[in-house]
C-alpha cells in the first residue's frame, strides 16, 4: 500500500511552546517549509529542538506505549487503567484492540505520529541544506560548521527516530530527504526499517568524523557536545538498535554479534545522561511509574532473581515480607512497603510490595536523568563474547560491570557454563535498566522469548492510520494469536 499518511505525508514541525525562549525566529510554532527554504535562522531553530522532540514527545510523555511495554514485560506492575498498563498486562494476556474507539489508541498513535513528525522535520532541513542552504554564524562554531552540525544533527533524529518505529511497530514507511515522491513510499518490514536507521546515524557519523563543531548545551539539556561525542552517541544507538530490534529468540541468534561488539566499542565512554530541569525538560514516564509509589511498583519477578526464595508471581494480597540478597542493590534501589494500593478483582497477579528508589529525580528536584548507561554497551559486549563461544572475555566484562561496581557479588568463575554467563548478563539487565532508555526491559524479554504467552511482540500500526491508508485494521495480542512471531508464544513461568 502506497504512503497516504496524514502524519507522514505533511511536512508538519512539530515544535514545544517551551523551546520557543531559545528558537528566534518569527514563527516558531509551526514553521513550514517555505519559511526554512528561505530563513537559516529559522532551520537552526527547529534543528536546537529536534532533541527535545524527540524525548519528550515520544520517549518520556505518558501518551506513549513506554509504561504499557513495562507492565507486559512484568518489570513494572500495575493494575491502574491509564495509558493501556492494565490492559496489556492482563492474565492471561488480551487481543489488543487496535480502534480508534479503544480508550488507549492515542498513546500509540501517539508515539507513531511524533516519531515520524521528527523524522519530517529532519527530512526538510536535510532538504534544504542539500539543496545548499548555509546556515552562517548563528551559533559560536562559524559558518560551514554549523552548516555541518546541524546536517549531523538532523541525520541523528532521523536515525534514531526511525529506529524507535523499527523497535515498537512491526512495519514503517522509509522516507528520507532524496525522498522524491513521498506518496509511492511503500510499507517496509521492522528489520528494512532499523536497517535504513542504522544507515542514517552512519550518515551522522561520517558527518561529525569528518568536521568540528559542538553542539549547544540546551540542544541536548545540560550539557555541550563535540562532533566526536556525536558520533560517540550515535554508535550506542546503532548497538542498541541491532540487538534490540529481534522478535525472538532465533532472530537474536542470528544478530551479527561482532558488528554490535564494532559498535559498542565506538560508542560512549560515560553514561548520557539528560538535566530535567521540570521547566521544558520532564520525564512523564517516570513521574506516573516509579516516581509515584501508589502507580506502579517493582514487579515481584524482579525481586524474586535477587532473593530467589520471594515468590515470582503472586496469588493473593499477602506481603510476602522482606526480601534478602547478596546483592547491594536489593536496599540501594529498592524499597519495600507493606501496602499494596492496587484493587484485588483486578487480579492478585499485580500486587507488589516493593518500590522503585535508585535515582534522585522527581518532579520538585530537578537532576540529570539517564537515557544511556554506559555499562548498557558493556552488557551488550559481553552477550556478543558469550555467541562468539569467548566466555572468558564476557566473564572479564561481567566481573569489572555493575555486578560488582554496585552490587558487591562476588565473581563469576571462570568454569562458568555459557547459559550461566548470559543468566548474568540478563540479571544485570533486568537490574540496572529500569528507566535508562525506551523500553529496554520488553525487548530483552522479547528476544528471549520470555514475554508471557499472548504478549504482544510489537504493535500493529495504529487503526487510525490505517484508515487514512484504507487497509483493514489487523491486530496482535492474546494466546490463541501466539505464534512466536507477532505474539509471544513463550513465557516466563
Amino acid at each position: 500500500m502506497k504512503l497516504k499518511s496524514i502524519y507522514i505525508f505533511a511536512l508538519a514541525l512539530v515544535l514545544f511552546t517551551g523551546c520557543a525562549k531559545k528558537l528566534e525566529v518569527e514563527n516558531n510554532t509551526n514553521p513550514g517549509i517555505d519559511d526554512i527554504y528561505s530563513d537559516p535562522t529559522s532551520v537552526y531553530g527547529v534543528t536546537s529542538s529536534l532533541f527535545y522532540n524527540w524525548y519528550i514527545s515520544s520517549q518520556t510523555h505518558s501518551w506513549s506505549p513506554a509504561m504499557a511495554m513495562m507492565t507486559m514485560a512484568d518489570q513494572g506492575t500495575s493494575s491502574w487503567l491509564n495509558s493501556g498498563m492494565y490492559d496489556l498486562s492482563s492474565e492471561p494476556r488480551l487481543t489488543f484492540d487496535n480502534s480508534e474507539s479503544y480508550s488507549y489508541a492515542n498513546i500509540f498513535e501517539h508515539y507513531w505520529e511524533k516519531l515520524y513528525a521528527n523524522i519530517n522535520t529532519s527530512n526538510d532541513i536535510l532538504k534544504v541544506l542539500g539543496d545548499g542552504m548555509e546556515i552562517g554564524t548563528i551559533g559560536s562554531n562559524g559558518k560551514g560548521e554549523d552548516t555541518k552540525m546541524v546536517e549531523a544533527m538532523a541525520h541523528f533524529i532521523h536515525g534514531i527516530s526511525l529506529g524507535q518505529i523499527a523497535l515498537s511497530y512491526d512495519r514503517g514507511y522509509i522516507i528520507t530527504s532524496e525522498t522524491e515522491d513521498p506518496a509511492s513510499v511503500e510499507l517496509s518490514s521492522y528489520a528494512a526499517v532499523s536497517a535504513a536507521a542504522i544507515q542514517s546515524l552512519q550518515k551522522c557519523v561520517n558527518i561529525a568524523n569528518a568536521n568540528n563543531f559542538i553542539i549547544p548545551n540546551d540542544w541536548i539539556n545540560g550539557k555541550d557536545y563535540a562532533n566526536t561525542e556525536l558520533a560517540q552517541l550515535a554508535y550506542s544507538y546503532m548497538a542498541r538498535f541491532t540487538v534490540y530490534n529481534s522478535r525472538n529468540a532465533t532472530e537474536n541468534d542470528a544478530i551479527s554479534w561482532q558488528t554490535v561488539i564494532d559498535y559498542a566499542n565506538l560508542g560512549i565512554t560515560s553514561d548520557f545522561e539528560i538535566f530535567l530541569d521540570n521547566v521544558n525538560w520532564k520525564n512523564w514516564v517516570y513521574h506516573y511509574t516509579y516516581e509515584r509509589d501508589d502507580w506502579v511498583r517493582i514487579d515481584a519477578r524482579i525481586i524474586n532473581l535477587m532473593d530467589s526464595s520471594y515468590p515470582s508471581h503472586l496469588s493473593s494480597s499477602a506481603d510476602p515480607g522482606v526480601a534478602t540478597s547478596a546483592d547491594a542493590r536489593l536496599g540501594t534501589d529498592f524499597v519495600h512497603d507493606n501496602v499494596c494500593p492496587f484493587k484485588p478483582e483486578r487480579g492478585y497477579y499485580h500486587y507488589s510490595y516493593y518500590l522503585y528508589k535508585r535515582l534522585d529525580y522527581t518532579f520538585s528536584n530537578p537532576a540529570f536523568f539517564p537515557e544511556f548507561y554506559s555499562n548498557e554497551l558493556d552488557l551488550m559486549k559481553a552477550e556478543a563474547y558469550v555467541y562468539l563461544n569467548q566466555l572468558s572475555d564476557a566473564i572479564s566484562i561481567l566481573n569489572s560491570s555493575s555486578r560488582s561496581v554496585r552490587g558487591n557479588l562476588a565473581a563469576l568463575p571462570s568454569s562458568a557454563t555459557k547459559q550461566e554467563v548470559l543468566d548474568a548478563i540478563f540479571y544485570e539487565r533486568d537490574i540496572e535498566f529500569f528507566v535508562a532508555g525506551f523500553s529496554i526491559g520488553f525487548f530483552d524479554m522479547r528476544r528471549r522469548d520470555m514475554l508471557q504467552k499472548g504478549s504482544m511482540l510489537h504493535f500493529p500500526i495504529p487503526a487510525k492510520e490505517l484508515n487514512v491508508l484504507g487497509l483493514p485494521i489487523y491486530t496482535f495480542g492474546g494466546e490463541d494469536n501466539a505464534d512466536g512471531i507477532n505474539t509471544s508464544n513463550g513465557g516466563w513461568f
